[in-house]
């Protein structure tokens, strides 16, 4: 049974720093991450050499909505059930949404149920509130998401609202990885880019206290990166011990 809460780092493109490499990880738990479908094959072409706890697919709809690509469901169904059976570290996959169509996105969710794939649907910042209820009631598990312009306080407070609505359940929080979320909130999950991007990118460090550095570029060393968010899923289980322990007795109640 994978532990909860589970802090995600989302892995974009090839995983290129040895901190998911086993040779870099002695005697500490290897981190969990989350694949985004639109990089999977340049995942699943090194797998053999990552040094994981567990992983997570997403169909990657918001990637390709901003590339202006599509999906295609059937491919992504095949490719679920696929790993599924390949792979036993693969514990979440996510439905396929269509951004800003709420109805076609419960349709890929109930198609994939059929396939025979557990997928966890997500309910988005601006989608009527009923939405977020029906999901609560029909699935054992599911996100929010749709915050990627909402900032601070705000974003958390939206999902307090959420959670006030619908818990307890099983919620995965995307892009949800700040300390107030994690601790603030008991998520199941959660996950985050800014391991990586914040870092490489922007030179916000979280590892130094958020500060924002003039050390930039694809080539810097993570590890700390990896161990700041590592540290706070030790800090978020300790915080919801007992309420993680109340979700799965909910769920083996179903």
């Amino acid at each position: 049974m994978t532990k909860a809460p589970t802090v995600r780092l989302a892995v974009i493109g090839t995983v290129r720093d040895r901190v998911f490499f086993g040779t870099d990880i002695p005697n500490r738990e290897p981190p969990s991450i989350l694949v985004s479908f639109v990089d999977l094959e340049a995942f699943l072409k090194h797998r053999h050499n990552y040094h994981i706890t567990d992983w997570a697919l997403d169909s990657g709809a918001f990637s390709a909505y901003n590339s202006g690509t599509t999906i295609d469901l059937k491919e992504y169904i095949d490719t679920c059930l696929h790993l599924t059976k390949t792979d036993d570290q693969l514990v979440d996959i996510f439905a396929l949404d269509v951004i800003g169509d709420w109805r076609a996105s419960q349709k890929n969710t109930d198609r994939m149920w059929e396939a025979g794939v557990s997928a966890i649907p997500t309910y988005h910042a601006g989608e009527p509130e009923k939405v977020l209820v029906d999901l609560a009631k029909r699935y054992p598990k599911i996100g929010l998401g749709g915050v990627a312009t909402m900032r601070g306080k705000k974003k958390l407070q939206w999902a307090a609202q959420c959670f006030a609505r619908v818990y307890p359940k099983k919620i995965h929080g995307l892009g949800f990885a700040t300390r107030d979320a994690v601790v603030g909130l008991p998520f199941h999950s959660t996950d985050a880019t800014s391991w990586e991007v914040g870092a490489c990118k922007y030179g916000h460090w979280r590892s130094f206290g958020n500060a924002k550095l003039a050390i930039r570029g694809s080539k810097q060393p993570l590890r700390a990166e990896v161990n700041h968010y590592l540290q706070l899923q030790r800090d978020a289980r300790s915080r919801w011990k007992t309420e993680m322990t109340r979700l799965e007795n909910l769920g083996n109640e179903q």
